[in-house]
């Protein structure tokens, strides 16, 4: 379901069989990293919320929300999925800084696929906010027609393999995952629209 806030810049909520996960957008304007002076940036959260399973609590963030979110920026950070280039307003001074927020609904199992999936959707609906040059301030919550700058020729497809036995499986319920001996995510988009590269595994 897309449009499930109206202060986040886009947003979406992915149900894929009983695992359900909600992500948010938001876009602020920031100093660059010193190291990227004429790049945006991107920060990526897993928050796996106590409603969505007995499993998780409330505190400090998990190892597993910790995984997941490093897991999902990198299948959308190496494949060049969002141009970092033209998120740069001044180099070396200020750029556009992208936060992809995640949070469970319901755990039923294959939580990083569902995130994934979930972030690629809400960067693809997401919009820039309302920028005041002279203020240099973000009007949050006023948005423009802008879309984010996304190479959709190079898409990341999250899919991750689960062993048990001698089997190999996809999409496993909680308790499936839960018997599992082995976990194995790859991330893989198309460098030129044709060619398919692993970004990480």
């Amino acid at each position: 379901r897309f449009g499930v806030s109206k202060n986040a810049e886009g947003n979406v909520i992915v149900k894929c069989g009983k695992t359900e996960v909600a992500c948010g957008i938001k876009m602020n304007v920031s100093t660059p990293y010193t190291d990227h002076e004429g790049e945006g940036t991107m920060m990526t959260a897993m928050e796996l919320l106590p409603l969505a399973s007995p499993n998780f609590e409330y505190g400090q963030p998990s190892i597993d929300s910790v995984e997941i979110a490093r897991v999902v920026d990198r299948g959308i950070r190496e494949s060049g999925f969002i141009d970092f280039g033209k998120l740069c307003i001044k180099e070396g001074e200020k750029v556009w800084s992208v936060y992809i927020d995640m949070a469970t609904i319901n755990d039923d199992g294959n939580l990083i696929d569902v995130g994934a999936l979930a972030a690629i959707l809400a960067l693809m609906t997401a919009r820039f906010p309302e920028y005041d040059e002279k203020t240099e301030k973000v009007k949050f919550g006023e948005f423009t027609d802008k879309p984010l700058p996304l190479n959709e020729d190079k898409l990341p497809l999250t899919i991750t393999f689960f062993k048990m036995g001698n089997n190999l499986f996809v999409d496993p319920t909680r308790e499936e995952e839960d018997c599992a001996e082995a976990r194995l995510t790859m991330e893989i988009s198309k460098t030129d629209g044709k060619t398919e590269m692993i970004n990480a595994m």
